[in-house]
């Protein structure tokens, strides 16, 4: 898969050319004549398999409950205050939705890389296509954020104020509309296929070369670059903004700016640099040989299981370390537990008239 966690590709390659190289052969096997075919026989990738088995599995099962337990939190949270949400909330309450549907995904691979894949092709094309979904959604919210608060405090212009909640929603709808567009070969290409040479079924894919490495490169672009571009470029002018500020507040957000780029990079920055490994080895650019594929393929399995640690991040980064954070969730498991519902109210209306926890004006953006 070029994205979708699952049996690695060269193992589903090396499996299909093996078949069909046992299948033309012949008992008396000519070793001068066919030095060549010798030469070009698949890599084993027992090692590889060893490891997925191994590591995926319980990569998988942490990552979906923190991920489900932090961002549902995040998503209960703002939707108590649906009333007041800013236009960065609402970015972040889609994109909680797209980190909750991402890791919902993940104990499907989790039996796909222990055993196989048991739940047919209908349910493969599905998840590899949401897990897809929600990974370029993410990337983009995180830009559609950055970009508004960009706007918020470099130019002091809110394009998406509360009394224009349209282009709030215009914006998701066209970020989950090109997401949709982008999972297309999931739901084309990806099938539950029986594997010869691994004796089981896997959730794969079924297209030529070409179409594989220009989704790697799609998703390398789309899915990384164009978001982290965007990220520090914005909040790199909205540091040189803060930075001309005083105050205790003008260090508290240079941290939280700084962590929020750095927290992207850093997980998902090696995976993709894995992939573009793999796909200069795929144009030949790169020699590939049997010990470089397998490094590959481990280093593709540890590196994405870091990229899916950002969907436990996000909740963490945006929402856990702000005060007015902490102080909603505490309202509303307050209000779950039956409290005095007029206190309440009056905590509520003090936390509308200060600010949405995550408004984008200087002082709310910091959430500290």
């Amino acid at each position: 898969a070029y994205l979708s966690p699952g049996v690695s590709e060269h193992q589903v390659l090396d499996a299909s050319y093996l078949a069909s190289l046992l299948e033309n052969s012949t008992s008396s096997y000519d070793y001068e004549e066919n030095e060549s075919d010798l030469n070009s026989l698949p890599c084993p990738q027992d090692f590889s398999l060893n490891f997925d088995r191994a590591f995926l599995p319980a990569l998988y099962s942490l990552l979906f409950l923190l991920g489900l337990l932090g961002n549902g939190a995040v998503a209960a949270v703002l939707l108590s205050q649906r009333a007041a949400l800013s236009s960065t909330d609402t970015f972040l309450l889609h994109l909680a939705v797209a980190d909750a549907l991402l890791v919902l995904t993940l104990p499907l691979w989790a039996v796909d890389a222990a055993i196989q894949w048991i739940f047919g092709s209908s349910l493969c094309k599905v998840a590899g296509a949401l897990f897809n979904i929600n990974f370029y959604a993410g990337a983009l919210l995180l830009a559609c954020i950055s970009f508004d608060r960009y706007l918020s405090i470099v130019h002091a212009t809110q394009l998406y104020r509360r009394g224009l909640r349209a282009h709030v929603a215009l914006t998701c709808i066209a970020v989950w509309g090109l997401c949709l567009l982008f999972a297309l070969p999931d739901f084309i290409f990806l099938s539950a296929s029986y594997d010869q040479r691994l004796n089981a079924t896997h959730c794969q894919y079924n297209f030529p070369q070409v179409g594989r490495t220009a989704l790697r490169v799609l998703q390398l672009v789309a899915g990384f670059l164009l978001p982290l571009l965007v990220m520090t470029y914005c909040y790199a002018r909205i540091l040189a903004v803060l930075l001309v500020s005083r105050g205790q507040r003008r260090f508290r957000a240079m941290r939280l700016v700084v962590v929020v780029v750095v927290a992207f990079a850093v997980c998902w920055t090696p995976y993709h640099l894995v992939v573009l490994v793999d796909i200069l080895m795929d144009m030949g650019a790169l020699a590939r040989n049997c010990g470089r594929e397998s490094h590959v393929d481990v280093a593709k399995s540890v590196t994405s299981g870091m990229g899916y640690m950002h969907c436990c991040l996000n909740p963490l980064l945006y929402a856990f370390v702000g005060v007015k954070f902490r102080e909603q969730m505490w309202m509303l498991l307050m209000r779950l537990g039956g409290s005095d519902q007029r206190g309440l109210q009056r905590q509520a209306s003090s936390s509308r008239r200060d600010s949405s926890w995550s408004e984008t004006t200087e002082a709310s953006y910091l959430g500290l």
